[in-house]
């Protein structure tokens, strides 16, 4: 595993040099090409007098002539944009604007982009302007191809360049676009001269929705009411609760129907209502005991988790009351994110820990749904099944599950060959790992745990689309 993860960082660091060296490889095999055929025609051709040869000699030159003279005219185009581009910049007359996403969050998946050029800049002839998001890590996005002009209103000259397009990110999480880069690309793409430009953004992507379900939680009897909401719910009062009737209490709210049956004399309490409301407070643990590299395993299993997390605090969200989940880790700070409503954010944002586990984490007190994942070792599970009520549901995502196996089979991808998903280039180095060995162990042990409590069972992840 250590080495896959080692091999994805090479490839990715080495893809990212590749745009800065400027030369594309079609520039390298075409000159290569050309040598070897002139080099050919030289030896089969060259010493033959023939007016045949004569001619084809002839007609050589002439086709490397008009080669060499459309590969100067686009080497040069692309040479003297990117030149006069670079001097814009220098003398800062070129801006940019990027826009991810909304600007602060995305589904994962294929996240829209659009980057807006604002100065002047030219287009080589026959040839693209092309952009690139840098992220934290080496990480380049999907180009973004300039293709548009920006004109303002009223004048029929240009002062700007624009493109679309989409990246894929699939990691749930915060993503740190740090740099943007442009490259001039000729017409025949021999060349890719770059310019990076600063745009520094945070945008973090959200766990991907899934089939809803049903959820039933209560917030904890002992919960103090400290949070006032706008709203007060009806805590006691008419047709909820009766009393005897009293000296002093008002006899419009005598009960008849009550007294014509049994002879007591009831009255109906006045409606009261709280301005308070008890918040669900929903546990979720990203710890982990088992051996992890931080490898791409673990960050498939991690995204799975924050969709079924993500499932069930929808579900949990459906009962009426407000959903809090506390941070068994730092949440980190993201600018335009609000401080009130940051459950999603909490999610998406979270990775495995090791510091904190479930047993200090859980408060029995105020736990109203616990969320575990199968990482955790069985024998945390089982302090934590003694820990806390039993009128508290407590969950267990089956991660083994998480990464399709490749010998999955369905009988109608023999007529529609279904959409490739990004877990499955892990299917077969997954079906070897010893981190899926240490965890189905782990899961058995957990099942046992379970069977001696009510409200607690283990599902599997959903499936990563």
């Amino acid at each position: 595993m250590t080495s896959s993860f080692s091999l994805s960082g090479f490839m990715r660091t080495a893809t990212y040099w590749s745009k800065l060296a400027g030369v594309r490889w079609t520039l390298l095999v075409s000159l290569f090409g050309f040598w070897f055929l002139l080099s050919w025609l030289r030896n089969e051709y060259g010493q033959d007098d023939s007016t045949l040869w004569l001619v084809m000699r002839q007609f050589a030159r002439l086709i490397q002539w008009t080669l060499a003279g459309l590969l100067v005219l686009s080497l040069g185009s692309a040479l003297a944009t990117w030149v006069h581009f670079r001097y814009q910049v220098r003398h800062k007359r070129v801006t940019v604007d990027v826009r991810f996403g909304d600007g602060q969050k995305a589904e994962a998946g294929w996240v829209p982009i659009a980057i807006n050029l604002e100065g002047q800049v030219f287009r080589p002839f026959f040839g693209s302007v092309q952009a690139h998001l840098e992220f934290t890590g080496k990480q380049l996005s999907q180009p973004v191809l300039l293709d548009t002009n920006r004109i303002r209103p009223r004048h029929w000259w240009r002062h700007g360049i624009k493109g679309h397009g989409r990246t894929w990110l699939h990691d749930r999480g915060i993503h740190d676009v740090e740099h943007v880069l442009f490259t001039f690309v000729d017409m025949f793409s021999l060349i890719s001269l770059p310019v990076t430009l600063d745009a520094v953004q945070q945008v973090y992507t959200l766990p991907k929705p899934q089939a809803p379900v049903r959820v039933v939680a209560q917030p904890h009897s002992t919960e103090e009411q400290k949070h006032r909401i706008d709203i007060p719910k009806r805590v006691e009062g008419e047709y909820v609760n009766y009393k005897e009737f009293e000296s002093g209490d008002n006899i419009q709210r005598i009960v008849w129907k009550i007294y014509a049956k049994s002879g007591d004399l009831v009255v109906r309490i006045p409606e009261i209502k709280d301005p308070y409301a008890s918040h669900l407070y929903f546990y979720v643990s990203y710890f982990h005991g088992l051996k992890l590299s931080r490898g791409a395993f673990e960050t498939e299993l991690l995204n799975a988790y924050k969709d079924h997390v993500r499932n069930l605090l929808e579900a949990l969200q459906k009962n009426g009351y407000e959903v809090r989940i506390p941070a068994d880790q730092e949440v980190p700070k993201l600018a335009g994110v609000s401080e009130k409503k940051i459950e999603l954010f909490q999610v998406a944002a979270a990775s495995w820990q090791n510091t904190n586990a479930p047993t200090s984490f859980v408060s029995p007190g105020k736990a109203a749904f616990v969320c575990l994942p199968s990482l955790v070792p069985a024998s945390e599970v089982a302090a934590v099944l003694k820990k806390i009520p039993e009128a508290v549901p407590v969950v267990v995502v089956k991660l083994s599950a998480a990464i399709p196996s490749p010998f999955r089979f369905n009988v109608k991808d023999i007529f529609f060959k279904p959409e490739p998903k990004p877990a499955e280039r892990l299917s077969q180095p997954w079906l070897l790992s010893s981190l899926r060995r240490d965890l189905l162990r782990n899961e058995k042990e957990i099942e046992q745990s379970l069977r001696l409590r009510q409200n607690a069972w283990m599902t599997e992840a959903i499936s990563v689309g």
